[in-house]
């Protein structure tokens, strides 16, 4: 329990990374440094409320992160699918799904709620786009070596954390009505893979660091 109530401390490690490492990325990677700034700044805030001004709901910053995450993420992949899909069309989604994400937080779930409804939208819309983008790694054919492109290991943060996030956003209730055993070893589950994203993305972004070197 003690490493799961602190794994949110891992966000500062791809922090670290891109702030040492950041004038030598590219136009995508330093809009996906962005959205790891934004989301360590939430989880700050998060952190900061509950302990030292005593908030017991912090959802409200859920709300706020969800948002963040559709747009920073959805210009990423706007700069890394480049034409594979019609840029009109991506562009379509990101505003679609971000006014879904707006419209829940004003007037369809309280901003005291947890985000299921908007975070569920999110999700799929980030999943559908890795899963694009992996479409267009394997067409082209342009990369070697797998493992050692940033994208790559991106790409495999987002897809690893928000396909299972999707099923967590969806049955949000449905595990609140099991044991509190169950729902606390189902919510660290998740905890754990939110830890896994983060270190995933702090290896893409040593490999932007090993590729600038070659």
């Amino acid at each position: 329990m003690f490493l799961i109530k602190h794994i949110w401390l891992v966000n500062f490690v791809p922090l670290l990374i891109g702030s040492l490492y950041y004038r030598k990325f590219d136009k995508s990677l330093k809009v996906f440094f962005l959205f790891v700034v934004f989301g360590t700044l939430t989880e700050v805030a998060s952190k900061v409320g509950i302990y030292f001004f005593d908030i017991k709901n912090t959802m409200p910053v859920g709300h706020i992160y969800i948002a963040g995450a559709c747009l920073f993420t959805g210009l990423f992949y706007l700069y890394e699918l480049g034409t594979f899909i019609k840029k009109g069309i991506t562009i379509g989604l990101i505003v679609f799904v971000e006014s879904i994400v707006i419209l829940n937080f004003l007037f369809l779930q309280s901003p005291h709620s947890f985000p299921s409804i908007s975070g569920a939208f999110v999700a799929t819309l980030l999943v559908t786009f890795s899963v694009l983008l992996f479409s267009k790694i394997m067409v082209e054919g342009k990369i070697k070596k797998l493992h050692e492109e940033p994208v790559v290991w991106l790409n495999s943060a987002i897809l690893i954390n928000y396909s299972s996030n999707f099923f967590f956003y969806i049955l949000y209730n449905v595990i609140l009505g099991f044991s509190r055993e169950f729902s606390i070893r189902t919510i660290s589950f998740f905890t754990l893979i939110n830890g896994i994203f983060y270190i995933l993305i702090a290896i893409g972004f040593s490999k932007a660091k090993k590729k600038k070197k070659q």
